[in-house]
């Protein structure tokens, strides 16, 4: 069947289930517009600029609704967009970015915003893709879709030349739509069981979350409640850690940290840290010094004492590590061992949390 390039890009988009795409249509990306415009299952949302879409695109993938996706002129659209694309390979963010490219059809030279789109992009994506022939478009969506959401998520970069947007070609055989990976495990068990004997003996265990451990809220819940070991987060995880636990201390480490924090981490000798790189802003430009017995849990094995050495790394996502953690752990509250402090609330002593009848947080002070 012979379909333009267009087309086909609103099948693979329509299939991968993108609800959103963010950009301004121009010269070299019209035709995708006109195709998105008769999708019933895609609002294209007009931007005043790609960097401002680009952060609405980071938005959209935070918030679980869909694979946030740039649809963009190349070029200057690109380097517009650059700022928001890099935000989301330093966080971690699935991103599909899709912009046009030059005719690469006729061999003419001086082409408006003729430039190599992959050398700028290379840096801040997790890969880069040009599209070459109709036959191509679909399955080098869906390819930039699996690579953009496993692992450590992050932005990837699709070009399709104005030619391929313009002229019908070959659509090729059929391409079944990416299905979902498994979140990776690639710890060993052995590994686990260090883990779970380093916190089951120390004295006083902490917890530090980043943005890493967003989706495993409640392991992180019930590894603290079982240590008795009060959270921090990184500022990027704060909803990691719901701010109305009892373990809840604030956020940060060393000096870098709220006064919560440093009481209540202060002469830690265990550390379970989950999703976090240990970056310059957390640690309070690296002002923070770890105990000896530090587990890092985290699907991206370059991060393992890149910063601070880990005594035990746990490669693999977040939730379904914790998960075999807290089996490793069993299902009741640690027992106190020899010099382990008391555990408090982690807030000011004369301070008590209440719940007003409208479901909101407030404090008062103790009678």
């Amino acid at each position: 069947m012979s379909r333009t390039a267009a087309s086909m890009l609103r099948e693979a988009l329509e299939n991968v289930g993108v609800k959103f795409t963010f950009g301004i249509p121009g010269v070299h990306n019209t035709e995708i517009y006109d195709e998105l415009a008769q999708s019933s299952a895609i609002t294209p949302v007009l931007v005043t600029h790609e960097g401002a879409g680009a952060f609405m695109a980071d938005a959209v993938s935070r918030s679980g609704t869909s694979l946030g996706t740039l649809v963009i002129v190349p070029a200057a659209g690109v380097t517009h967009a650059a700022s928001g694309i890099g935000e989301a390979f330093l966080d971690g963010i699935p991103m599909l970015v899709i912009a046009g490219g030059v005719r690469r059809d006729t061999g003419r030279k001086y082409q408006l915003h003729d430039m190599d789109q992959h050398a700028l992009l290379k840096p801040i994506t997790k890969g880069t893709w040009l599209v070459e022939k109709h036959a191509d478009v679909i399955a080098t969506i869906y390819e930039a879709v699996r690579v953009a959401t496993s692992g450590e998520p992050g932005p990837v970069f699709v070009e399709i030349p104005v030619h391929l947007q313009l002229l019908t070609g070959d659509e090729g055989p059929a391409v079944a739509a990416p299905v979902r990976e498994a979140a990776p495990v690639r710890c060993t068990m052995q590994d686990v069981a260090a883990a779970a004997e380093s916190l089951r003996n120390a004295r006083s265990p902490t917890v530090f979350v980043g943005w890493g451990a967003v989706d495993a809220t409640h392991e992180v819940a019930l590894l603290a409640e079982r240590l008795g070991a009060p959270v921090s987060t990184t500022l990027q995880g704060v909803s990691a850690f719901p701010a109305n636990h009892p373990l809840h201390a604030g956020f940060c480490l060393g000096r870098a940290a709220v006064p919560a924090v440093e009481k209540s981490f202060a002469g830690t000798d265990c550390m379970l840290a989950v999703g976090t790189r240990f970056g310059e802003i957390a640690t309070g430009s690296y002002g923070w010094t770890p105990p000896a017995s530090l587990i890092h849990v985290d699907i991206n094995p370059a991060v393992f004492s890149a910063n601070y050495p880990a005594s035990v790394a746990l490669e693999g996502d977040a939730k379904a590590v914790l998960k075999l953690l807290l089996e490793a752990l069993g299902e009741a509250p640690i027992a106190a061992v020899p010099g382990r402090r008391a555990r408090s609330r982690p807030r000011s002593a004369n301070r008590r949390r209440r719940i007003s009848r409208n479901g909101c947080a407030t404090t008062r002070k103790a009678a």
